[in-house]
């Protein structure tokens, strides 16, 4: 059995060892800025099908004060402090809180 697919949000005031960890601990198969994101949800607004077709894993970094593309999201997750808690989980329960370092996949998506 695979792990699915998903697009995490993540903020944009995290540490580069903190998305490093993320990428690692994700399988993150590509990571972009929320501009970017937007821009290519507005030409293809068909990107998250395609995203979960081959079995990407999408993470976007960007402030939470922009709204833009957010129901495109499987995961959101807010990192401070080393703490990584759920904001949204297509895949699970949200409010899961636990630290950056004990994050995982699996641990995302009960399915």
């Amino acid at each position: 059995m695979s792990l699915p697919s998903g697009i995490i949000f993540v903020n944009n005031n995290i540490v580069e060892q903190i998305r490093d960890t993320l990428i690692k601990q994700l399988f993150i198969t590509s990571v972009m800025d929320g501009y970017v994101y937007d821009d290519i949800i507005q030409n293809d607004p068909l990107y998250p099908t395609f995203v979960h077709n081959n079995n990407q894993r999408i993470m976007v970094i960007r402030s939470f004060v922009e709204l833009e593309s957010r129901e495109t999201a499987d995961v959101v997750i807010h990192v401070k402090q080393g703490m990584a808690a759920v904001e949204k989980n297509n895949f699970g329960p949200p409010g899961l809180t636990s630290r950056v370092a004990e994050l995982y996949w699996g641990k995302l998506s009960i399915y």
